[in-house]
Formats: structure tokens, sequence, C-alpha cells
């Protein structure tokens, strides 16, 4: 019956699970049904209107430019550790993924006719157009590799799984709290350029984002972290002697 769904639903909730397991299990369960409804068991799917939990939006995960600048700075003792490090800075600065970056040929780096080089490539994903001028940052770590023969990839990428710890080593390096992605690389260009000053607009275009809504996550996460910095600062003034605070006010 029906109840038996909503009951089933509310006893996965009350068990502590999160919307994408709840979602999984439902999807089982009416699995079965609709096997059953084949078999003329039953008449119907009495959890038709059983409705799915909807996920918490993704909570976009980036660093910040003083961990990224420690990235810069500090040079990995092996070669795969480095080549990670040198790609996941590359991606800081372009906002390119790692399945885009793996398949970056020297034909995706044009130039403009200022002399401005770029990246133009359809990104995997979703097939849609990036057009990237390329940083300083980004162009040096690009001399260092295949721009001339199209028949190999500029960068030399394992599979994504090889580089796990070592995208590990580069987090604990940068000081990062929580476990570093490759992704975040990305991300962080997204929040890097808003904070800029880049319009939203560009910045879509850039990351090749099918929907400006999608770039527009990246607004958030970059007004959630004035109102974190403005609450440390008020933390702050907090602790400082009345005296002080009056003295500086004109």
């Amino acid at each position: 019956t029906e109840d038996f769904g909503w009951g089933y639903k509310f006893y996965l909730k009350a068990k502590g699970c999160k919307a994408g397991h709840i979602n999984h299990c439902l999807t089982w369960l009416n699995r079965l049904i609709y096997i059953a409804v084949d078999r003329e068991i039953i008449r119907f799917n009495p959890l038709a209107d059983v409705s799915y939990e909807k996920k918490p939006d993704n909570k976009l995960k980036h660093i910040s430019r003083a961990e990224l600048q420690r990235i810069m700075e500090q040079p990995m003792p092996e070669k795969r550790q480095e080549l990670t490090r040198r790609i996941f800075i590359f991606s800081a600065f372009t906002g390119l993924s790692y399945v885009d970056v793996k398949r970056l040929y020297p034909s995706h780096i044009g130039t403009t006719a200022d002399g401005r080089r770029y990246i133009r490539i359809n990104r995997k994903k979703t097939d849609v157009e990036s057009f990237v001028p390329l940083h300083p940052v980004a162009e040096q770590i690009l001399s260092l590799y295949n721009t001339t023969n199209d028949e190999e990839p500029i960068f030399p990428l394992p599979n994504r799984n090889s580089l796990w710890f070592c995208i590990h080593e580069i987090g604990i390096l940068a000081g990062v709290k929580e476990n570093l992605s490759y992704h975040a690389s990305r991300h962080s260009f997204g929040t890097m350029m808003l904070s800029a000053g880049v319009p939203i607009e560009s910045i879509s275009k850039m990351m090749g984002h099918t929907n400006i809504k999608t770039t527009q996550g990246y607004a958030r996460v970059t007004d959630d972290k004035i109102s974190e910095d403005m609450d440390r600062l008020m933390e702050i003034r907090k602790t400082q002697p009345n005296s002080e605070k009056t003295n500086n006010i004109k």
C-alpha cells in the first residue's frame, strides 16, 4: 500500500539516512514493485506518489589564495607528485577539470591577433566550449610539456586514481583541513575569478557551463566567505579593550 511506502521512507529518515541513500532505497523498492506489476501479482504501483527526497545543493569546495600560494611555493620531491602539483596549479588558473586537462592537445592552444594565448576546448562533460585566456602561471607550466606534437596530449597524465595520494599530500602541504580533491582546483578558479571582479558571464564562458545558474553557485560561495570573514573580524573586535575600540573610531 501507499502507507507502506511512506512508512519505509520515514523509517529510513529516522535511521539517519541522507537524501541520496533514501532515494537509492526507494528506487530499488520501486523496481521490485514494477516487477510484481509486470508479473500481474499486483495491478499497479501503490508507491507511485511516494516522493523522493530533495538533495541539498552540493557545496563547492575550493582553496584560498594563501593555500594556493603555499602549493605554488613548494615543489614536490618525486616526479609524479610534482606533475600532480603542477597540473593542480594549472587547473586553478584555467578552470579545466582533470578529464579536460588529460585530453588537452597542442591544437587547443591558440593566439589572438594581439599575441594573447588562450585555450579553446569543448568540455567532455557538457560538450560546451571553454575559452580561457592563459594566465602567465599557466603559460609557464605549459612551456614545460608538449606544445608541438599534436599526436600526443600536452600533459603525460596517469589515471585519476593513481593521483589520489599525490593530491592528498598536496592538501597536507597547503594546510587544507578537509581532504583535497582535484576538482577543488576548478572550484578555486571560479571563486577567485569572481573575487577579482570578472563578470559572471565571462566566467561561465571560460568554465564551459551550460547554464549561468551553475556559475552563480560560485557567487554564493564568495558571499559566504565574505560573511565568515566579517564574523571573524567581529569576534576579534569583541576581544579588544573598549578603550582601543573607541580610540580607533573617528
